[in-house]
């Protein structure tokens, strides 16, 4: 469950961005809940009138804030089209 704070904002006429970020409650069926801090940055580029091309990295602590050993991180891009 994350729980982020974020901002977002346009990048010229054609694309916009956002960064977010804080806590993030790990609940895994069996065990105690963790709380880790987790946050992504991401863009989105306008490719016509109803196309977006997306682009997202993700990271989240895992056991401990150790940001040098204790960090996964997950990349996102895509393709968004309007019906």
């Amino acid at each position: 469950i994350d729980n982020h704070i974020g901002y977002e904002n346009t990048l010229g006429e054609n694309a916009s961005w956002y960064i977010q970020g804080g806590p993030a409650i790990v609940a895994v069926d069996g065990e105690d809940a963790t709380t880790e801090l987790s946050g992504k940055v991401g863009i989105s580029v306008s490719a016509g009138e109803r196309t977006d091309i997306y682009g997202e990295v993700s990271g989240i602590t895992t056991d401990e804030i150790n940001f040098d050993e204790d960090f996964n991180v997950g990349v996102k891009l895509g393709v968004k089209i309007a019906l």
